[in-house]
């Protein structure tokens, strides 16, 4: 059978189709490497989900809300007797130790003698003014005879004139001794005080030294009391500690977490030893860091190793259930906060904002958050489980699609 040759019209028809199907061809690969390459582009862009901050977690201790201690006061004698059982219930005011004093119980033995002595000064000087009174008295009564006589004599005859100068001679005498009478009973009533006085005051400081021959400790708080007694006789161990059936949590926060510890915020106990966990919150807060305990290596280590270390602070956590003294446990912080990485945020102007990714395309979100640094805390704006891009450039605009990793 003879194949039929294509006529020219069919020739230049062929070719046109070809002609066609190669540009096709060439649009849709140059198509697809674009569409290749915007996704390479694309897929530099990183996105993260917004969450809540992990709660911060602290080493603590159980402890009394109140321990006094009450050690051998050697300035008072010695304990002659612990008023209180190891283990007994006190109240604040409770008689906690009696003590007795030797040396003061001699001295004040020595000032009673002395004591003895002034009281029977006291008793002279008191018989001393009564006869200087009793000589004044009998003076002045010679005075007022030898006035009244001079008074009642006649003069007018010889023997009366005599008479009336010998009542103005005694006169003159007696008011000579009536003036000695007085100055004696001024002295012997300044005797009187003057002995009144130093009866007084050995009175006073015998007294003061009997009050110190015996004393007391009372309990300055409510609690249980334990005892030593080896404390009788050694004055660094506290004879008597009364600890409060109270208890509190004393927990420690580093610089870097202590921002976060705030008075009166919740918290959750866990005592590493079992599986409770106990509501508790924070009731105080130090606001000076912790002081090392060993002084020598502080010393030691100044220069670059001391300005590296980190500080500490302590805080107080008040459990709403009872805990051993003693026990460690963790006390567990809730952040209700949720961070944005500082790339993430752009600014224009005072506006914040950030881009978030929704359903393949991209949002641009305003905010409002706190730089803290390293990072931003939200404010407002954006909520827990949003999804923005971590690593946004100038390239990025409101409602362009994207591919991510």
């Amino acid at each position: 059978m003879t194949k039929k040759k294509m006529t020219k019209k069919q020739k230049i028809r062929w070719s046109i189709i070809a002609g066609v199907l190669a540009l096709v061809l060439f649009i849709g690969a140059f198509a697809y490497s674009q569409m290749k390459s915007n996704n390479v582009k694309d897929n530099k862009f990183q996105t993260v989900t917004l969450k809540k901050s992990d709660p911060l977690t602290f080493n603590g201790v159980v402890e009394a809300t109140h321990t006094q201690d009450y050690y051998l006061d050697q300035t008072l004698g010695k304990i002659s007797e612990i008023n209180v059982q190891d283990g007994q219930e006190v109240d604040s005011g409770t008689l906690l130790l009696s003590y007795t004093n030797t040396e003061y119980q001699e001295q004040a033995d020595e000032q009673s003698t002395n004591l003895d002595k002034l009281y029977l000064a006291v008793s002279n000087a008191q018989e001393s003014l009564a006869l200087a009174q009793d000589k004044q008295a009998k003076e002045q009564q010679k005075l007022n005879d030898a006035i009244t006589n001079y008074n009642n004599t006649n003069e007018n005859s010889e023997e009366g004139a005599a008479k009336k100068e010998q009542y103005k001679q005694e006169q003159t005498q007696y008011e000579s001794s009536l003036d000695a009478a007085a100055d004696a009973v001024v002295q012997a009533r300044q005797a009187l005080e003057s002995a009144n006085v130093e009866l007084s005051s050995a009175s006073q400081s015998v007294n003061t030294m009997r009050g110190k021959v015996s004393s007391t400790i009372a309990s300055a708080a409510k609690g249980t009391a334990y005892i030593n007694e080896k404390g009788k006789n050694d004055p660094s161990v506290p004879v008597v500690k009364v600890v409060s059936n109270e208890i509190t949590v004393e927990a420690k926060a580093s610089e870097y977490d202590y921002p976060q510890v705030r008075q009166d915020a919740a918290v959750t106990i866990k005592p590493i030893t079992t599986n409770q966990e106990i509501a508790g919150t924070i009731t105080h807060v130090n606001k000076l860091p912790d002081q090392s305990s060993d002084a020598a290596s502080q010393a030691g280590a100044a220069g670059s190793a001391a300005t590296s270390a980190v500080s500490n602070y302590s805080f107080i956590v008040k459990p709403t259930e009872d805990l051993q003294y003693g026990y460690n446990v963790q006390v567990v912080l809730p952040l209700d906060e949720i961070r944005i990485p500082k790339k993430a945020v752009r600014k224009t102007g005072d506006t914040q904002y950030v881009f978030a990714y929704r359903k393949g395309k991209v949002r641009e979100v305003n905010i409002q958050a706190e730089d803290k640094g390293d990072y931003f805390i939200l404010k407002d704006g954006l909520k827990d489980g949003d999804r923005i891009i971590s690593n946004p450039d100038k390239s990025l605009r409101d409602g362009q699609e994207l591919a991510v990793d």
